[in-house]
Formats: structure tokens, C-alpha cells, sequence
């Protein structure tokens, strides 16, 4: 038969140890905010460097400037005419770029990125090749970063 005492401390313990996890799970879900951030981060990086036949193989955004690193993964020349990015032309330059040479163009962006994160949507790259114009490229992820 329990005593009175006995049962008391059973209850104590089980309840400590409902507390214990109930605090590792709160710590957990605290969490999962800066690794999925890094996770949606490190899918960008994925994602742009394996896009063809424009890849973006690093980028930058600090203040209204954004860097990017373009490279041709195209078997020919090809010339980059514009960038649009959220709906609105950030680029027009017609830059060209040999087959697996890469080259950073210079965007001014109407937003400050600040201090915190961001995340650029709908990526749009229009290019000619050859005697060509107008092909394009939608990206399907956003870039994603932290501001410089």
C-alpha cells in the first residue's frame, strides 16, 4: 500500500518531468526560426546556382544595392538585357556573358535592406542569344539573405 507521502512525490516527479518537456519543446519551436530561415537560405543558394541558362551564383544586398553574380551556363554567348524583380525592371543594361564566364552586375533597388533579413521574389531574367531576343527565365525561388 502507498502512503500519502509516497504518492505525493510520485505526482512531484511526473510533474517535473511534464515540465522539462514541456520547456525542451518551447526551446525547440524558439528555435526553428533562424534554422529554417538558414534552411530557405542555403535552398536559394541550391536553387540559383543550379538555374540554367542563367545561373545566379552569389549575390549581395546591403543599403538599395544588390549585387549579383551572373554565369552563362549555356553552350553560347549570351546577352542579359533585363532583370525584373517583384514585377518592377531593376536592370536594363545589356551585359553579355561567354559560356562559364561569370560577371557581378549592380542593382539599385527602391527599398533599404536594412539590418535584418529579406527575401527577393519573382525573379525574372530576360536574355538574347545568337540573333535572338527576348527569352526568359522565371525563377521559381526567391533570393534570400541577410542584409550586409
Amino acid at each position: 500500500m502507498l502512503s500519502k507521502g509516497q504518492v505525493s512525490t510520485e505526482y512531484l516527479v511526473i510533474l517535473a518531468v511534464v515540465l522539462v518537456v514541456a520547456l525542451v519543446v518551447v526551446a525547440l519551436v524558439g528555435g526553428v526560426t533562424p534554422v529554417s530561415r538558414g534552411a530557405t537560405e542555403s535552398q536559394s543558394k541550391n536553387y540559383w546556382q543550379a538555374t540554367a541558362p542563367v545561373s545566379i551564383t552569389g549575390w549581395k544586398y546591403g543599403g538599395t544595392t544588390l549585387e549579383l553574380v551572373l554565369q552563362n551556363m549555356e553552350g553560347k554567348k549570351i546577352t542579359v538585357t533585363d532583370i525584373t524583380i517583384e514585377g518592377a525592371t531593376v536592370f536594363t543594361d545589356n551585359t553579355t556573358i561567354s559560356t562559364g564566364e561569370s560577371k557581378t552586375v549592380t542593382i539599385t533597388l527602391p527599398n533599404d535592406c536594412g539590418s535584418g533579413n529579406y527575401e527577393l521574389n519573382n525573379i525574372t531574367i530576360t536574355y538574347s542569344q545568337l540573333d535572338v531576343d527576348g527569352y526568359v527565365q522565371k525563377g521559381i525561388k526567391p533570393i534570400v539573405g541577410s542584409c550586409a
